[in-house]
């Protein structure tokens, strides 16, 4: 039998695409085969390079410049060595018309952008796999049946004259008909189709009848035994001399394994993986679903939102291990209390009761409730879902006690739309919130003041400047090699003084809103400089630290005579401040941009690209800015270990980096594990509370002193 595609020699792939990013993500994504892999960026250079070299899979982009993907195909195809070849098409367009195109130009497959890249390499080793059994069968005769059943592939001709069928072997096995069948007929074939599929598999040969030409698509299948299967089916018309249909012969393949396995990456990419719970998108497509059907009887659907309050006190004093246990309970929480609820909202005749439940990101929880006999039920039930995340939870070794804010919006009443819903029962959440949490507020239009609520917290953040409310926390990053604190991230906390600590993630998106941010980022670069100076003068070695800019600010006319400015009047060597930019603002006007960094590089301040890898992550802004380093996203680093497509990315982007004469640090990174496979990958630098959490400047001497060379190195 065929070798394993792992057990035999590199495969050659070529990776066809006018988008360097997804050339490269394709090559991460790739990163465990054991294949070659070339590139080209457009068709015309694909097909030159199929000239040269033979290559057992080709991924093709539709739309690309001189030559564009289908084109290409025909043309491979054309060439020696070119009809057996793997082509999967990776195309935007979604009409079955489309997709038909592709099919019939020469397309093996098809995969619709954008592309998830787990799919991708699935879909790799399927068609890698497919096309060894397909050598296979020209190799030897003697092989074929082994080979179909491999494959799952069958075929059978049917005479349009004589209305006779030829079936092979594996197709019989495939329809579970007995081997000696040999009566069965173009009817019994269309009998074994699933009845809601039937007609698109009638219309399908119909059509390739009239044109005299070929169709595949995708149905059901109800095996003699009972069981229902997927194959895809492909024919082809064949005509006499005179040019008359003689023939339709039939390829079809099961693909019920395959067809399994996307559904369950599917459903991996429909929920939370820390929770379980539904993930956002797929919660408002349950959710509008459910509101649509309330409404055509007569009924309800409350939308609640739920979060944490004070949450990001847990992740910044435990760290994020800690928050993430704290999630999974309150998740689990959320649910034991709808299952223990039923009775309080038993529907009535009428309706059906549903729930469902969703983490929309961070400690936000979403939950969708329809089939309550009375409005009284839902604050009854948020009642008790508050009552049961009252309890302490036990985090790592700390017993945490928490509270939650709600806010509920209830259609039709408050909206026919789900989004419409969502945004009114935030601005609940946010009134709850603004009472000072452990409470619930239900969406009424008096509510829509946000103005106000704006304008009273640009006032509070005002008088934060003033009254000394602000402090900046100080996060180490860490040199990998040796241990030893090279610089610190600069992140703005506030500590009112009649009030809790507000979180940064309230105050700063007002902030950016109202434009305070740009008088905000000023302190913050001043406050930096000024700590940094304090530590020289005490006798400290220089540090660089790091500070975030946000997208306003950088867009500011005098960002740069500011930043001048402010080393000038602290005395701050330039090479020891590094700002922080998020690919948002490198993707902006790119002459503005590029004017900008090289002006602020020209001062000698060091300059950074946050959270790479989340955004857009053009290889055009890496080439033309005059960057020095890029932080990879924690997202990245949370499963690194676990997840195979997490190295190769990080892999990837420390690969890229190091071609650009970029560094590379590291955020989040919590374990030792983590911090181990960092150094393999080659990352130079990292930060997370593996090495210290956020410390106020009081507590940066000490930590400094003491040193995290003994916790951080490798054993």
């Amino acid at each position: 039998m065929p070798e394993s595609l792992e057990t035999k020699a590199a495969k050659h792939i070529l990776i066809v695409d006018d988008d360097a990013m997804v050339r490269l993500l394709a090559r991460a994504a790739l990163a465990d085969l054991d294949v070659r892999i070339d590139e080209a960026s457009d068709g015309a250079e694909a097909v030159a390079l199929f000239q040269d070299a033979q290559f057992d899979l080709i991924l093709l982009d539709v739309e690309m410049p001189i030559l564009d993907g289908l084109t290409a195909c025909e043309r491979i195809r054309s060439l020696p060595g070119g009809a057996d070849v793997p082509i999967l098409i990776a195309t935007g367009l979604d009409d079955a018309g489309a997709i038909v195109d592709a099919y019939e130009r020469g397309a093996t497959d098809f995969i619709i952008k954008p592309i998830s890249w787990s799919i991708f390499a699935q879909r790799v080793r399927y068609l890698m796999r497919a096309n060894e059994s397909f050598k296979a069968l020209r190799e030897s005769e003697g092989r074929l049946h082994d080979a179909h059943r491999l494959a799952h592939l069958g075929d059978w001709v049917w005479n349009l004259r004589t209305g006779q069928a030829d079936w092979s072997e594996e197709i019989l096995r495939i329809f579970g008909w007995e081997a000696s069948a040999e009566s069965v007929s173009y009817a019994d074939f269309l009998e074994a189709v699933h009845p809601e599929d039937r007609s698109a598999v009638t219309h399908a040969v119909g059509e390739a009848l009239e044109r005299q030409d070929g169709f595949g698509l995708a149905h059901r299948l109800n095996r003699a035994d009972g069981a229902e299967r997927v194959l895809f089916s492909q024919g082809r018309v064949q005509v006499d001399d005179r040019g008359e249909p003689m023939q339709l012969r039939f390829v079809m393949q099961d693909i019920t394994e395959r067809r399994e396995a996307e559904e369950r990456i599917h459903r991996l990419s429909a929920y939370d993986a820390l929770t379980g719970l539904f993930n956002r998108d797929e919660f408002i497509q349950y959710a509008q679903r459910a509101l649509s059907a309330a409404s055509e009887v007569g009924g309800l659907l409350a939308l609640i939102v739920l979060d944490v309050d004070r949450f990001k006190r847990i992740n910044d004093t435990l760290g994020h291990t800690a928050g993430d246990e704290v999630l999974r309970t309150v998740a689990a929480r959320i649910v034991q209390t709808t299952r223990s609820f039923g009775p309080l909202i038993q529907p009535d005749v009428q309706h059906e009761t549903l729930v469902a439940l969703a983490r929309s990101g961070g400690d936000e929880f979403m939950i969708a409730l329809t089939g309550f006999r009375d409005i009284a039920g839902v604050p009854l039930f948020v009642q008790h879902v508050m009552e049961a995340l009252a309890a302490p939870i036990q985090a790592m070794t700390e017993e945490v006690f928490f509270s939650c804010s709600v806010g509920i919006a209830l259609g039709p009443e408050d909206g026919t739309d789900v989004n419409e819903l969502l945004m009114k029962a935030d601005t609940a959440l946010m009134h709850a919130r603004a009472e000072g949490g452990n409470c619930f507020r239900f969406y009424a239009t008096e509510m829509n003041r946000r103005a106000a609520e704006r304008i009273g917290l640009e006032a509070r953040l005002n008088r934060a400047l003033e009254n000394d409310e602000l402090e900046l926390h100080y996060q180490p990053q860490i040199d990998l090699a040796t241990g030893e604190v090279v610089a610190f991230e600069a992140l703005l906390r506030w500590f009112p003084a009649d009030r809790p600590p507000v979180p940064p993630g309230e105050f700063i998106p007002i902030a950016e809103e109202s434009g305070l941010i740009v008088k905000l980022g000023d302190w913050v670069i001043r406050a930096a400089c000024l700590q940094l100076r304090a530590w020289r003068e005490a006798g400290y070695a220089p540090v660089r630290v790091a500070v975030n800019l946000a997208s306003r600010q950088f867009l500011e006319p005098g960002l740069v005579e500011t930043v001048t400015q402010l080393l000038a009047e602290t005395g701050t060597a330039s090479e020891c401040l590094e700002l922080e930019l998020t690919e948002r603002i490198l993707m902006a006007d790119a002459v503005e941009v590029r004017a900008k960094l090289h002006a602020l590089k020209e001062i000698g301040v060091k300059l950074s690209v946050d959270d790479f890898g989340t955004g857009y992550s053009s290889l055009a802004y890496l080439k033309r800015f005059p960057l020095d380093t890029l932080k990879i996203d924690r997202s990245f680093i949370i499963e690194l270990g676990e997840d195979p497509t997490d190295a190769a990315i990080v892999s990837a982007i420390v690969a890229l980096s190091r071609g650009l004469n970029l560094s590379t640090i590291a955020e989040g990174v919590e374990t030792q594990a983590q911090r181990n496979l960092l150094v393999d990958l080659g990352c130079a630098q990292a930060q997370g509370y593996l090495f210290s959490r956020p410390l106020p400047a009081s507590e940066v001497v000490s930590f400094l002193i003491r040193g995290v060379r003994a916790r951080s190195s490798a054993p």
